[in-house]
């Protein structure tokens, strides 16, 4: 058979053949996989974030009446004990003077002696003359009880006025003092520092008592995590975690446990854990949200995987092209990262994505997780 025949059978040949390779080839599989490796099994607790104001606090006026004075400013900060409405105090003033000039009226009337107690003087006058024409035989004892009766009922007259008098000077006094805290909580003041992030009473409205005039929060926050049941069992204060948030993207925080408390929320069954984060309080905006764990516990030469390898205590392990289910001990669990006692040993290669697409036996093309 001439050369170039044979070249003529080849060449088809070994092209089918390069082609039914590369079929082949194409029809098998890819797993994505990660080797074991060796570094810090940490035993942590997930939980979601919420960022809040420590207080919010919606300011009312106790009493009614026109603004004549408004220091209040939408997004602006006041302090404590700072004055933020001032109420008109006209009406009540005048109720302040008319209850002092009574109050005074009554302690000038107390300075004058009591027409009750010149009849009293005249009674014992009259006691003393009847007394001693008795002791001399010339009054019936009839006669003298007559005007030791009448001596007893002018004290009684004047204990009785005493008592009336001290009644009316203390309610007059309790009075002006009621009408001057009154006058004084017409001004209104704040009674936290904070932000104003509402603002409903302007110079010249009238307002009602127990109008809302405003809204202050606080500049101090709470970072809050909610715990599931499940998780809660082992947090102490002062346990390490940290926080991402979704607001602040590729950045994780360092935080500690604050405090904890005890009591599940009815609703959702989760508990919550006041973290300490370590971010500037202008980044805590309320109502940010996130992400947290807690480390219970840690222990360096560990063998872990990826959480996404394991679905129920198995894991799909692939060697020499050929894949197979392994059944593993779990040890500590993170976020990410599993620690495996049982059923691994370091180097072997373990599938993370697609889990559902393999099964013992398959023949996988090995592509590493990047």
């Amino acid at each position: 058979m001439k050369v170039s025949t044979v070249f003529k059978i080849l060449i088809p040949v070994a092209a089918l053949l390069v082609i039914g390779f590369l079929l082949f080839s194409r029809s098998i599989p890819i797993a994505i996989v990660t080797e074991t490796e060796r570094g810090i099994a940490v035993n942590a607790v997930p939980g979601t974030i919420n960022v809040l104001a420590e207080k919010e606090m919606f300011i009312k006026g106790e009493h009614g009446g026109r603004v004549i004075n408004s220091n209040l400013e939408k997004g602006g900060t006041v302090t404590a004990g700072e004055v933020l409405i001032v109420l008109d105090t006209g009406d009540i003033d005048l109720e302040i003077e008319k209850a002092e000039n009574e109050l005074s009226r009554a302690q000038r009337n107390l300075e004058i002696q009591s027409p009750l107690e010149l009849s009293l003087e005249t009674h014992k006058d009259a006691l003393e003359d009847v007394q001693f024409r008795f002791n001399n035989g010339g009054v019936r004892e009839m006669d003298l009880r007559k005007y030791q009766r009448a001596v007893e009922k002018a004290e009684d007259d004047i204990a009785r006025e005493k008592l009336t008098n001290e009644e009316t000077l203390q309610n007059l006094e309790n009075a002006i003092k009621s009408l001057k805290r009154q006058k004084e909580k017409m001004t209104i003041i704040s009674p936290i520092d904070g932000i104003v992030t509402e603002v409903h009473a302007h110079d010249g409205d009238l307002i009602s008592g127990g109008y809302q005039v405003a809204k202050v929060v606080s500049q101090t926050r709470i970072v809050e995590m909610k715990v599931s049941e499940e998780h809660f069992v082992g947090i102490g204060p002062g346990m390490p975690a940290q926080v991402s948030f979704l607001g602040i993207e590729l950045e994780q925080f360092d935080a500690k446990v604050a405090k904890i408390i005890p009591v599940a929320d009815p609703r959702t069954q989760r508990f919550t854990v006041h973290l300490e984060v370590n971010i500037e309080r202008e980044r805590l905006d309320p109502g940010l949200t996130g992400d947290a764990v807690i480390t219970l516990n840690e222990h360096e030469d560990a063998l872990l995987i990826p959480r996404q390898a394991v679905v129920r205590n198995d894991v799909l392990v692939v060697k020499d092209g050929i894949v197979s289910r392994k059944k593993i001990q779990l040890g500590y669990t993170s976020v990410t990262m599993i620690e495996v006692l049982d059923g691994l040993s370091d180097g072997d290669q373990v599938i993370v994505e697609n889990l559902h697409l393999f099964d013992d036996g398959d023949r996988v093309k090995v592509v590493p997780k990047s």
